[in-house]
């Protein structure tokens, strides 16, 4: 008899579905459309600037564009492959059409699709999330905010309309309209300062001093009790952080914040940035200090990787677009000081770095044993050359895939990569043009004569 309810209870675990234990990991096959020869699907959740080179999956798809890759997945989180954010959770299954021009043309079908779908058209927090890249910015801080709102509200009603997500990706995706919207107001600075340039400056401070007025209350009341540790996983959640009042969170989320923050600085201000190798072991105390596991854990990994490849290494070669749609490499310039700036057409500061970009240039223009270089990443051509057309820019202006500068983590921009006349790295993260610090640095670099 106990033998016989024994098998009738494994038979309704099994007909119910819970005999079989939640698979733990994602899957993903399909095509990918406009990556070139390799791909990263990135971690892009809260340890984004914490993880090593080498933590990030590389997808090589095959002749036809086509790949399949698993990921191993203890719990639901956020990723990017090229411009497109995923959100992956444990069993889904997926046949996607990911595509690196344009977000919005990607396709998802089976387990896990309808949260990818919606993902295609979150907007991109490094262009100023709703103002993308300054072209949403209208005529005066009045219609701009206005239109800010409009967008915001699409974006609730799309976000209600869902069915079928679960409540933690709803809620997730709620935080990340909030927070798009502080990030879209904050950077209406920065991308009226460019758009409009040829303006007098008394017109361009008070288009953005009024902006901040009529905007603020909007602020404010978006700001307000909206600190909660588990939106870290949303990249423009951690690019507001800095707005969020802190100071009456539970000693709970006190702690979250603290842990995420030093272990934030101590990757992405310290350890990434040290240019001394020998240093890097010297941090592992510091390590020990943080209380979480899984942050002390990913930086670990840091310190291991960045004893691999840095300051004094050897420059790893890289193959890059010119204006005319023709290849060349990195090594052409050998024998050369190299300073690169890394950037694109929808990143706010490094345009408004630009004029002192150019600047640099016109210092050094007699100095044939320096080669300043300005690199995008742009997703295509027809953008990134629709910008120099109108800026025209002198010197060598070449665009890569971001991808293949994965040993070089370039991870944000403007970002700057200075390289000796032997050919080693001298600085992975160079002082930007309108340092003088870079000067110095230039001027001992270049001892040889013309």
């Amino acid at each position: 008899m106990k033998i016989i309810v024994h098998f009738l209870i494994i038979l309704c675990l099994a007909v119910s579905g819970y005999a079989q234990p939640k698979q733990a990991s994602a899957t993903l096959k399909g095509k990918l459309a406009h990556f070139g020869a390799v791909a990263t699907l990135e971690d892009f959740s809260e340890i984004q600037y914490m993880v090593p080179k080498s933590y990030n999956k590389v997808i090589v798809p095959e002749v036809d564009s086509t790949f399949a890759i698993t990921i191993p997945l203890k719990e639901p989180g956020y990723f990017r492959l090229g411009r497109n954010k995923l959100y992956l959770s444990p069993g889904d299954d997926m046949q996607v059409l990911i595509d690196h021009a344009d977000a919005s043309k990607s396709t998802f079908i089976g387990q896990g699709s309808i949260a990818n779908n919606y993902l295609r058209n979150v907007p991109f927090p490094k262009g100023g999330s709703f103002l993308e890249a300054g072209k949403n910015l209208q005529d005066t801080p009045e219609e701009t905010l206005l239109f800010l709102l409009k967008i915001f509200q699409q974006k609730e009603n799309e976000l209600a309309a869902l069915k079928n997500i679960g409540s933690a990706f709803r809620k997730l995706e709620k935080a990340r309209n909030k927070a798009d919207l502080v990030n879209s107001m904050l950077s209406v600075k920065s991308y009226a300062a460019y758009k409009l340039k040829k303006e007098p400056k008394e017109k361009i401070t008070a288009y953005t001093e009024t902006f901040d007025r009529i905007s603020k209350p909007v602020k404010d009341s978006l700001l307000n009790n909206f600190a909660n540790p588990s939106y870290l996983q949303i990249e423009v959640y951690r690019d507001i952080i800095d707005e969020l009042d802190l100071s009456n969170l539970t000693p709970s989320f006190k702690q979250a914040f603290a842990d995420w923050n030093n272990a934030y600085t101590l990757a992405y201000k310290k350890i990434k940035p040290e240019s001394n190798k020998a240093m890097v072991p010297g941090y592992k105390k510091d390590i020990q200090a943080i209380r979480s596991k899984k942050y002390r854990d990913i930086l670990n990994l840091l310190v291991m990787d960045k004893l691999k490849f840095g300051n004094g290494d050897q420059a790893i070669d890289f193959m890059v677009y010119k204006t005319d749609g023709t290849k060349t490499s990195l090594s052409n310039l050998k024998g050369k000081v190299i300073y690169i700036d890394i950037w694109a057409t929808w990143c706010g500061p490094c345009l408004a770095e630009m004029p002192n970009f150019e600047k640099l240039k016109t210092e050094y223009a007699n100095r044939s044993d320096l080669a300043i270089v300005s690199l995008s990443v742009d997703d295509n051509d027809p953008v990134w050359l629709e910008n120099l057309g109108k800026r025209k820019p002198e010197g060598i202006q070449w665009r890569i895939d971001r991808a293949k500068l994965t040993e070089y983590g370039v991870e944000t921009i403007p970002r700057y990569i200075l390289i000796d006349k032997s050919f080693r790295i001298v600085e992975m993260d160079a002082p930007r043009a309108a340092d003088p610090a870079l000067r110095r640095i230039l001027e001992k670099l270049l001892i040889s004569t013309n």
